[in-house]
């Protein structure tokens, strides 16, 4: 039986929003693996095993009522391949639904929801309720966020690049300010360990646009609204970072685990010496630290045709269809107890209350 890693997250994301404690939780975790660090065969089989396993225990959708609505979802960039396979997913139990999506980064579905309140906005990061109130005062009725997926974020480099890990201190040097320093004082890479031709060169930022849910994400809860370090260059999609960071041997950046390609190396995570491996299982059992919730937004407050297939659309993306199509862009799904909890969200009246 899997351990629901998701109360895990929540506990996570609250020691990240202190900022007195930013990174508290990698006072445990310290980094050290190199891109193999995924784990082994017999790790990756059993890995298979246990995401086979966790998807069979979560309910299958049944529809809980016919829709013939148009449903318009919109934001996290990172939830475009998702937010298509959902909609494949969901059209063949509702055919007469048409499913219309635009990914242009989390930060800007909060405009588009205070004037479509009747959509639906993806956010690659967790959001909060002081962020619920503000869409309400911007007209929303009854805006509930709910998670539908799991994302593991990775520290990549070049495959040049010699360096195999880097611990807690060194992971905030490299992306953040430390008190005292110049924000333009210029780090090599010897200062964290690495050696040969790359020792005296410049360490190079590689970063999301700050449209994006990931740097919003890194900044307020990872780094606990430090000040991060000016990238020197920064981009709409992880598919243009992993470019970035192939082409610029100087180069680390963060992005989607599951985004990297055999031209990176992804640096590994260690505590007290001892070894974090980079794979599917220390996900699922909410060892890996840099995790984070997709969420959707919707208002609970809207009614009439498409609040109807909204709502429907959500519930698909949280049951077993909708979490395998989660795995199938790269996500981890959801343990059983988080889904029904997420799901209740949805019964909700329109005036917050329960139906």
């Amino acid at each position: 039986m899997i351990p629901a890693p998701s109360n895990f997250n929540r506990r996570r994301y609250a020691l990240f929003k202190t900022p007195a404690v930013p990174l508290l939780l990698f006072a445990v975790f310290s980094f050290s693996v190199p891109i193999n660090c995924r784990g082994d065969e017999s790790s990756t089989s059993f890995s298979v095993q246990e995401i086979r396993s966790l998807l069979n225990s979560i309910t299958p959708y049944l529809p809980g009522q016919e829709v013939s609505a148009e449903v318009d979802i919109f934001g996290s960039t990172s939830m475009d391949a998702l937010a298509h396979g959902w909609a494949g997913g969901f059209k063949k139990f509702h055919p007469k639904a048409t499913v219309v999506i635009s990914a242009e980064g989390s930060e800007t579905a909060v405009d588009r929801l205070t004037k479509n309140p009747a959509s639906i906005g993806m956010f690659s990061r967790p959001v909060s309720e002081e962020e619920l109130e503000k869409l309400k005062l911007a007209g929303l009725e009854n805006p509930a966020a709910v998670m539908v997926a799991r994302e593991a974020l990775g520290v990549f480099v070049n495959e040049s690049n010699p360096l195999k890990s880097i611990n807690r201190e060194q992971f905030l040097t490299l992306f953040c300010v430390p008190d005292g320093e110049t924000p333009s004082e210029p780090m090599v890479w010897s200062s964290f360990g690495a050696s040969g031709g790359i020792a005296n060169e410049p360490v190079e930022i590689i970063a999301r646009g700050q449209n994006s849910g990931t740097q919003i994400f890194l900044q307020n809860y990872v780094f606990g609204g430090q000040v991060m370090r000016e990238a020197k260059a920064s981009y709409a999609s992880n598919a243009k970072v992993v470019q970035a960071l192939e082409e610029d041997k100087n180069a680390i950046g963060i992005c989607g685990l599951k985004c990297g390609s055999h031209s990176l190396r992804l640096l590994g995570l260690q505590a007290n010496d001892t070894i974090i491996p980079c794979d599917d299982h220390s996900v699922l059992m909410g060892r890996y630290p840099l995790i984070r919730p997709l969420t959707l937004v919707l208002d609970l407050g809207q009614t009439g045709a498409r609040a109807d297939a909204n709502r429907e659309f959500v519930r698909y993306a949280l049951h077993q269809a909708g979490q395998s199509q989660s795995i199938l862009a790269g996500f981890f799904p959801f343990d059983p107890p988080t889904l029904r909890g997420e799901r209740a969200k949805l019964e909700q009246k329109s005036d917050g209350s329960d139906k």
